[in-house]
């Protein structure tokens, strides 16, 4: 299970990266969806700038096939910490 500061600092880059609106903001937890209509709707764009933020803060290099792993805040935390293993 990843740490708590690690997915503190992803949920924070995802609110200054992305630039969230105010009501996205306030839905965004660790667990909620980024994607789809089940969250809070990120498309397409968006998870090519997700794909940038994790390579600019961690440099890891995220290939095609592994983004739809990144479906929330946990998720991309286990992610980084899985490559860092």
């Amino acid at each position: 299970m990843a740490n708590n500061e690690l997915k503190e600092k992803i949920k924070q880059a995802l609110l200054t990266k992305l630039e969230l609106d105010d009501e996205m903001k306030a839905e965004l937890d660790y667990d909620t969806q980024l994607f789809g209509d089940e969250g809070i709707g990120l498309d397409s764009m968006d998870s090519l700038e997700l794909v940038t933020l994790i390579y600019d803060e961690w440099r890891i290099d995220v290939p095609s096939e592994d983004m739809k792993k990144l479906v929330s805040v946990n998720a991309i935390a286990e992610y980084i910490e899985g490559y860092n293993k």
